[in-house]
């Protein structure tokens, strides 16, 4: 039999084979062959038939570990995104949601129908935060990152959370735009971590601000203090110079006097004694006036001497003061009086009037060369009385000017005019207490106006 089985490439493509046999063999034996050709045929058949199944086999098996593999691959990525703990939310190219994770339902805390129903192209937050702009980009095929903006979330309380987030398209090999996906990012801890360390910034800053404030203040109160100590010092300096020089003088003359008489009354002429009597008498009424300003301007700034104003007759009583004046001065100099009719009476306290205006004739005489005229005015302007008195004395220079309602401050060009530097001062807390103002014009040598202004009538 193995002489029988040709190889079948032999008998299909070697038909001259056959005619050879024609001529060798006879019929019988020719049909003996053909079914031996059609058992090796139907055999090749078969063979080829089972390689056939056995490659569908393995395709099929090649497939379904394909199909498992991919079927896996699949329930892995579902797991990913369901386990994520990021929230990922992924949207058509509409703008519509398809699909969204656990971590956005733990973020947002919505149901499922309206997660799905969520278009951030239409939300009306993201639209009023601007935040829709940055999302538009991603439509549009670009990666885009949006800011952390509000973001009301479905908690009990509501809250408003910041959240922001990643949005990038997913396109297909032709560049088709398939979805967009988004992954959010809540930032909301760190935004009130920064909330709370900018309260605790501003409450330092506010702590620190106040505490500065506190040591400026403590500062401030120390050179108040220390300038207070200096002005002190500089008037108790001021106090006994004026009271060596003021008082030394009269009470110099006092005992010249006093041993004079005591010693040589008997051989002294009834003239010479009077002259040292009246000379007694001056320094002691200087002495007594001294002390009388003393004692006034205590008063005044222990807040004793009070405002009592009445009805009084300034003509009267400026007339009343210059007659004293000129009397204790010598008639030293002519003094003028200018007044108004209108200024016939005033409402005022009479007692601080005198104050004022007996300081003021007084210097203007006591500083004015012998003869040299010495003007008092007094007019009326609306509910004030302006009082002037204009002096052609020595003036005030320059650098006392502002010092010259200081205690005990003395002009540097008195040279040897009496006066205790407390009549100005005084002068000016009784212009104070009738709610007045007072100013001067001077200059040097030429003389100076001094003018009081004193709210004394009535409104119209």
């Amino acid at each position: 039999m193995a002489s029988v089985f040709i190889p079948l490439a032999s008998v299909v493509h070697g038909g001259w084979m056959l005619s050879s046999l024609g001529a060798l063999v006879d019929e019988t034996s020719l049909l003996t062959w053909a079914g031996v050709l059609g058992i090796i045929v139907l055999a090749s058949c078969i063979v080829l038939l089972r390689r056939a199944q056995a490659l569908h086999e393995d395709t099929k098996r090649q497939l379904k570990a394909q199909e498992d593999m991919l079927g896996a691959t699949e329930q892995r990525w579902k797991l990913l995104f369901e386990q994520s703990p990021l929230s990922i939310q992924i949207f058509d190219p509409s703008g519509q949601t398809i699909l969204f994770n656990q971590a956005w339902r733990d973020l947002f805390r919505l149901p499922d129908e309206i997660g799905y129903a969520f278009n951030p192209l239409k939300d009306p937050d993201l639209i009023k935060s601007g935040a829709v702009e940055h999302i538009k980009l991603a439509f549009a095929g670009q990666p885009v990152r949006v800011p952390p903006v509000p973001f009301p979330v479905n908690t009990d309380p509501p809250e408003v959370r910041w959240i922001g987030g990643i949005l990038y398209p997913v396109k297909d090999k032709s560049g088709r735009m398939l979805e967009v996906v988004t992954i959010h990012n809540d930032v909301t801890d760190t935004k009130r971590a920064e909330e709370a360390m900018l309260k605790v910034n501003q409450t330092l800053e506010l702590r620190v601000a106040e505490r500065t404030k506190e040591l400026e203040e403590v500062q401030s109160n120390l050179a108040k203090a220390l300038d207070a100590e200096r002005d002190l010092s500089a008037l108790k300096s001021r106090f006994v110079s004026m009271v060596s020089h003021e008082f030394r003088t009269p009470l110099g003359v006092t005992m010249s006097a006093v041993e004079l008489l005591r010693n040589y009354s008997d051989r002294l002429p009834d003239d010479q004694k009077s002259e040292l009597l009246d000379d007694i008498k001056n320094a002691t009424t200087s002495m007594a006036s001294l002390m009388e300003q003393v004692l006034v301007l205590g008063r005044v700034e222990a807040g004793k001497l009070g405002f009592k104003p009445r009805l009084i007759e300034l003509h009267a009583l400026v007339s009343k003061i210059v007659e004293e004046i000129t009397s204790i001065t010598g008639d030293k100099c002519p003094i003028e009086l200018l007044m108004q009719p209108e200024t016939a009476s005033i409402q005022a306290d009479e007692t601080l009037l005198r104050h004022i205006f007996n300081n003021l004739i007084g210097n203007a005489v006591k500083y004015s060369p012998e003869g040299e005229k010495v003007t008092f005015s007094a007019e009326k302007d609306g509910e004030h009385l302006v009082c002037s008195v204009a002096d052609r004395g020595i003036g005030i220079p320059d650098k006392d000017r502002a010092h010259l309602y200081e205690a005990f401050h003395r002009c540097e060009n008195v040279g040897e005019i009496q006066g205790s530097g407390l009549g100005l001062v005084i002068v000016k807390r009784c212009v104070e207490m009738h709610s007045g103002t007072i100013s001067f014009e001077s200059v040097v040598n030429h003389g100076t106006t001094f003018t009081v202004k004193l709210p004394v009538f009535a409104a119209s």
